[in-house]
């Protein structure tokens, strides 16, 4: 079993208008707080992991980084999986209809069966 996590990177949006010494202290923050956001990311995957290993599961934590589908549809075919489990948020519709819904998406789009646990 591997559990993974994706991160997606925070993005700093294009500001031409604002001096090239501030643009380089936003993007290094940025950069910050991304490899802030990977750390918890592993440190959860590991537990998760651990947490298994009581039971006799052979599991692993795996993070990767990019767009959350993405980064699971290619966990999925990288690590030849039978199944796809993903939590749902429960976002509101609004929020649904303005950002989408990885769950929703792998539904459509994955190589295999998906379970979507709530």
């Amino acid at each position: 079993m591997t559990f993974v996590r994706v991160v997606e990177p925070v993005r700093v949006p294009s500001m031409p208008l604002v001096p090239s010494s501030v643009r380089g202290q936003i993007a290094g923050q940025a950069d910050a707080v991304s490899k802030i956001r990977v750390a918890a990311a592993r440190r959860q995957v590991v537990a998760a992991a651990a947490a298994l290993a009581p039971s006799s599961w052979r599991a692993r934590g795996m993070v990767r980084t990019g767009l959350p589908l993405a980064g699971l549809l290619a966990a999925v075919r990288a690590e030849r999986a039978d199944v796809l489990v993903l939590g749902a948020r429960g976002a509101g519709a609004v929020t649904h209809f303005l950002l989408g819904s990885v769950a929703e998406a792998a539904l459509k789009h994955a190589p295999v069966e998906v379970l979507i646990v709530k």
